[in-house]
């Protein structure tokens, strides 16, 4: 794979914010590096839009209505600039060379 080729992870969130930093760190840590960490809120009711906030500039935010793991995938992917996009559960993580490997 080209080191050029930008990769958008797109993280979709749902009231998981006990798992989202676990989430985002895992995308934002890649040893492929060409990567842009999309995550969307589906209108959670916990404190996950705190938990994104934190990450200031070093991912995207996107927070909508609840409408759905399709409809926030589809906000991501609005959103991405990929030539790859990897779509991740708030609750799942990435190991460190899943992006290089893929």
């Amino acid at each position: 794979m080209s080191k050029n080729l930008l990769v958008s992870i797109i993280i979709n969130n749902y009231n998981y914010a006990r798992f989202l930093k676990e989430t985002i760190d895992s995308a934002l840590c890649q040893t492929y590096t060409n990567v842009e960490v999309i995550v969307v809120d589906d209108g959670s009711a916990d404190n996950s839009r705190e938990v994104i906030k934190i990450y200031d500039q070093r991912v995207i935010p996107v927070f909508k209505d609840n409408g759905g793991q399709g409809s926030a995938y589809n906000a991501g992917f609005l959103k991405s600039h990929g030539q790859i996009v990897c779509n991740l559960d708030s609750d799942d993580t990435l190991i460190p060379t899943a992006i290089e490997k893929v």
